[in-house]
């Protein structure tokens, strides 16, 4: 058992790195092949395709996503991170706060573990139509 106390994970720079405009290949790249995703208003994504599936969908549904990276601590292969997420909606943004769960193995993410309440978004993209058309279409994807 490792008894030494939390500290920031080098992991977290690559999420920062990732997050600050993300792209699918970016998205995937610390993924392992067995990735298990846990996230709200979601069934658990198990696997490298489930998850390639996933993040294209978001992405079209709301391009120019980025993500705001506050700090997080992790020791061995348990790191938790605060970040916020940056969802371009209509003529302006919604920001969620999140604290993700990393479980990583052999320095790819294992799990991961989404904390976030999703409904700030719904009102917003309701009245997107551009938005809303979005979320549609990426219902077929």
């Amino acid at each position: 058992m490792n008894s030494s106390a939390p500290s920031q994970h080098p992991f977290i720079e690559t999420f920062r790195q990732v997050w600050a405009n993300p792209t699918l290949d970016e998205l995937m790249a610390p993924l392992r092949e067995d990735v298990t995703l846990i996230q709200p208003l979601s069934e658990p994504l198990h696997g490298k395709d489930a998850a390639r599936k996933a993040f294209r969908k978001i992405l079209v549904q709301f391009p120019g996503l980025q993500g705001d990276v506050h700090g997080g601590l992790g020791t061995g292969d348990l790191i938790f991170i605060d970040w916020t997420m940056i969802a371009p909606i209509g003529r302006g943004e919604q920001r969620l706060p999140v604290i993700d769960k990393v479980i990583l193995e052999d320095g790819l993410v294992k799990e991961r573990t989404a904390y976030f309440d999703p409904s700030p978004l719904f009102g917003p993209i309701a009245r997107s139509p551009k938005t809303l058309g979005r979320h549609l279409l990426a219902a077929f994807l």
